[in-house]
C-alpha cells in the first residue's frame, strides 16, 4: 500500500492538516482533490442518516483519480464529532486494512490536540506510521 496524502478537516470543513508522502508532481492535485472529498462526504453521510441505518466511520472509497503518472484511490472516515480524514492511496498496491489505519490516524490527532499542556507536531506522530505502512 502506498499512502500519498493525508488531510484532516474539522467539523467546520476547514482543513486543519495535510501533508504528502510523495516527491512528484500529483501533490498538487491532492489539496483540490481534498475539497472535492468533502463534497461527496455529506451526501453521504445524510443518505446514511435518513436511510436509519447505522453509520460506519469509514466511509470506503469515495472515487478514484485519474492522473498522468499514477491513479490514486480517496478513501473517507469521519468521526462522531464531524472530524473529517481522507486518504489518498496508490491504485494497484496490496490493499490493508484500512479502518485501522483511520482509527490510528485519529487517535494520534486526539494525542495531539486535546492534550493542552504539551504540544505534539501531528506530523512528526503520523510521518512514521506512514513509513510504517508504504514500507520504504
Amino acid at each position: 500500500m502506498s499512502i500519498a496524502c493525508i488531510a484532516i478537516i474539522d467539523s467546520q470543513d476547514k482543513l486543519n492538516f495535510i501533508d504528502y508522502y510523495i516527491d512528484n508532481e500529483d501533490q498538487a492535485h491532492f489539496k483540490f482533490q481534498t475539497y472535492t472529498a468533502l463534497q461527496l462526504i455529506s451526501p453521504i453521510l445524510q443518505k446514511k442518516l435518513n436511510g436509519g441505518t447505522t453509520t460506519e466511520p469509514y466511509l470506503g472509497v469515495l472515487y478514484t483519480i485519474y492522473l498522468p503518472n499514477n491513479d490514486y484511490d480517496v478513501h473517507a472516515y469521519i468521526t462522531i464529532t464531524q472530524l473529517k480524514m481522507i486518504i489518498f492511496i496508490k491504485q494497484g498496491t496490496e490493499k490493508l486494512n484500512l479502518l485501522a489505519i483511520f482509527e490510528k490516524i485519529y487517535g494520534l490527532y486526539r494525542a495531539s490536540n486535546f492534550n493542552p499542556f504539551h504540544q505534539i507536531n501531528l506530523n512528526k506522530l503520523i510521518k512514521p506510521m506512514v513509513i510504517e505502512f508504504n514500507g520504504i
